[in-house]
């Protein structure tokens, strides 16, 4: 394992936490700040430049053809697509 391979997979596991933390308002540091609209940047900042390194290091085309980095990167994007939906529905109210 490359450790390029590695700082790919915590980008990617890393944006996934600050993400839903900006998008439920949850006060939580980040690299922009605590507030909501600095960790859904920062979370799109990471999944950046995890797809940049991935590209860098083996080509973008072979971000279909390795399961893990797919895989990941598919549940990254559900919750960029979804995941406000996700936090308004089953927020107590």
């Amino acid at each position: 394992m490359f450790y390029i391979d590695f700082l790919i997979a915590v980008l990617i596991a890393n944006a996934i936490p600050h993400f839903i933390f900006g998008i439920a308002k949850i006060r939580f540091l980040g690299l922009f700040g605590y507030s909501p609209t600095g960790n859904i940047c920062y979370a799109l900042f990471q999944f950046i430049i995890a797809v940049w390194l991935f590209s860098h290091q083996y080509g973008i085309t072979n971000i279909f053809t390795n399961p893990a980095i797919l895989g990941s990167l598919a549940v990254l994007l559900l919750y960029f697509v979804f995941g406000r939906l996700l936090i308004n529905k089953f927020r107590k109210k």
